[in-house]
């Protein structure tokens, strides 16, 4: 959630109401992790992390042999979801080895600073993004503007934040920079740019898992993306399609709503070729 958005629809003379939800799909394992949020097993030692905060945002923790790698760190600047989580396997804030983020925007760096406190992890993410979690860089504002709203309009909320610059979190450094190719524990690194230009997604080969930051999305729909706050649509499309074609992924673990199941890089061919999806969303 971008603080402060409301605030700024209302002074502009509009109101927004979240949307619920709308993809469907079967049910996985999902177990409370307290104040509200929730840890969802997608399937053996990977969690989708998250509630309705931030758009819906998730965050994904990965159990590997040497400790636990965490991509993106939710809304909240308190980590506390994903404390929650990491105690709830067993595990202590200690065995959280790599931070490791898909980009930028505040829905996805909110817990950095505080998690990076408590575990002593190495942060990870592409040199573009580095200065504007460290704070020595604002955010780059999208070409959609203020107005006017764009549809799905459960967005605009975010819309007004991203044209406002609102929303900023403790600021945080990042410790190594990534590029396309690289590998941090089991994870290979894609360059995915679009949403951001140096927007990232990860690759868990062992899992068939692909976590794809924002370039895909399942909340408020299944698309790619929010255009709205995607600074070049043409190529965040490319980058889909790109990747949809080079790993062959089940699993889509999306930057906003819950993770795609099964058949994940069908889905995305077919949002880059603009079909209708029905896709197997791992919900409750």
């Amino acid at each position: 959630m971008i603080p402060d958005c409301d605030a700024a629809i209302a002074a502009a003379g509009g109101q927004i109401t979240a949307a619920e939800p709308q993809a469907e799909g079967l049910a996985t394992e999902r177990i409370d992790a307290g104040r509200g949020g929730g840890r969802m097993q997608i399937t053996a030692g990977l969690h989708s992390l998250g509630n309705e905060k931030g758009g819906y945002v998730r965050a994904y923790l990965l159990e590997e042999a040497d400790g636990l790698t965490l991509v993106d760190t939710l809304d909240e600047t308190d980590g506390s979801q994903v404390f929650a989580a990491i105690a709830a396997i067993g595990r202590q804030p200690a065995d959280l080895k790599r931070i490791i983020l898909s980009h930028g925007h505040p829905s996805h760096i909110g817990g950095l600073a505080a998690l990076k406190k408590a575990s002593h992890a190495v942060v990870y993410s592409h040199d573009w993004e580095a200065d504007i979690v460290a704070g020595r860089r604002a955010m780059t504002k999208p070409p959609s503007g203020l107005f006017p709203p764009q549809k799905p309009i459960s967005l605009y909320k975010f819309q007004v934040g991203a044209a406002l610059g609102l929303g900023k979190k403790p600021s945080c450094e990042v410790d190594r920079h990534l590029k396309d190719g690289d590998h941090v524990g089991g994870l290979q690194v894609l360059h995915a740019p679009g949403h951001t230009p140096g927007s990232l997604a990860f690759w868990w080969s062992g899992k068939r898992a692909l976590l794809a930051g924002d370039i895909v999305t399942t909340w408020p729909e299944v698309a790619l993306g929010w255009p709205q706050i995607t600074l070049d649509n043409a190529q965040n499309r490319e980058s889909v399609g790109r990747i949809a074609d080079l790993v062959h992924a089940e699993i889509v673990g999306t930057g906003h709503g819950d993770p795609i199941r099964s058949g994940g890089a069908d889905v995305m061919r077919d949002l880059v070729r603009g079909k209708a999806v029905r896709p197997d969303i791992a919900t409750t």
